[in-house]
């Protein structure tokens, strides 16, 4: 059984910060309900549980004395504030200033990865892989990074989010029964020196969810290994992801590209990634290139066998 907390002790198991927790405690009453011998605030395990729970709903987009109404008057917890979804195959319905992403930021912000990956793989639920990336995970992610190259700060948030957001992308189903067994799949590599394999990861639970048959082999995968996965399984379309090169990686491109055309079988060859723009003259091997997750979903589910 935990013993009671310190303030600081508590704002550092939420992840919050100690005049968010006077604030909380000042302006709505969710505070502690004990006291030290010498007149010390100290938060019980229940006090606790109510500012998890506090925490979560403001994560999830609720304002925060509406929130507090809720856990003071301990009612059942409000569902995510989600947008409605729209007709239209592009809803705009998480935006950049929807509640989800405000509520996935702050979450993150405060290394809650419990809350991230259960707005995440909830958004994903209701509108699919493609748009829970392209409009929340991409957003986060890149807002991150340049949280981190302006002020060299939050690096550890970074990481984490592209911890749950892996979590939550190999956690993606796909349909019952798979056509995987009857059809060529498609394979998904890294050239050589990419680490960056997040996206490929995204394509991959994409293209499960659309049940569209694939072979993930990772970052930084030799050349002669995409080869041979190409030569083994035979197929239908390669892709290849690079994120960053430089002027001394080009001709490692040219020769993957080069090299993975070179299957028994007919296999088409794209090419997906910022990289292969810097090292332009290796994108004439290629089929073509994908640009987005929405355009690589859309292509890959038209190439035939």
């Amino acid at each position: 059984m935990m013993d009671a907390l310190s303030p600081g002790a508590t704002a550092r198991l939420l992840g919050i910060a100690p005049t968010t927790l006077r604030s909380w405690d000042r302006r709505y009453g969710v505070g502690p309900r004990e006291r030290s011998p010498g007149g010390h605030r100290r938060y019980s395990p229940t006090d606790v549980a109510r500012l998890r729970e506090l925490c979560r709903l403001v994560g999830e987009g609720m304002p925060a004395a509406e929130a507090a109404r809720q856990v003071l008057t301990a009612r059942t917890a409000a569902p995510p504030m989600l947008p409605e979804p729209r007709s239209e195959v592009r809803a705009a319905a998480l935006g950049t200033a929807s509640p989800t992403l405000q509520g996935l930021t702050r979450a993150a912000m405060r290394m809650d990865s419990d809350l991230v990956e259960s707005l995440l793989q909830k958004a994903v639920a209701r509108y699919g892989t493609v748009l829970a990336w392209e409009d929340l995970a991409m957003p986060l992610l890149y807002g991150m990074g340049r949280k981190w190259e302006e002020t060299q700060r939050h690096i550890e948030v970074e990481h984490l989010l592209s911890w749950c957001v892996s979590s939550v992308l190999r956690r993606v189903p796909g349909p019952t029964p798979l056509s995987g067994g009857r059809d060529r799949p498609v394979v998904l590599a890294c050239v050589p020196h990419e680490m960056h394999s997040l996206p490929v990861e995204a394509l991959a639970a994409a293209l499960r969810e659309a049940g569209l048959a694939h072979r993930v082999l990772g970052p930084c995968t030799p050349t002669e290994a995409t080869v041979r996965a190409v030569r083994r399984v035979g197929p239908r379309a390669v892709v290849l992801w690079c994120h960053t090169s430089s002027a001394h990686d080009s001709e490692t491109l040219v020769t993957t590209a080069r090299s993975t055309v070179s299957a028994p079988e007919r296999t088409a060859l794209y090419t997906a990634g910022p990289g292969w723009r810097e090292a332009g003259s290796s994108l004439r091997f290629a089929d073509g290139h994908l640009g987005s997750l929405s355009e690589a979903v859309s292509v890959l589910s038209a190439v035939r066998d």
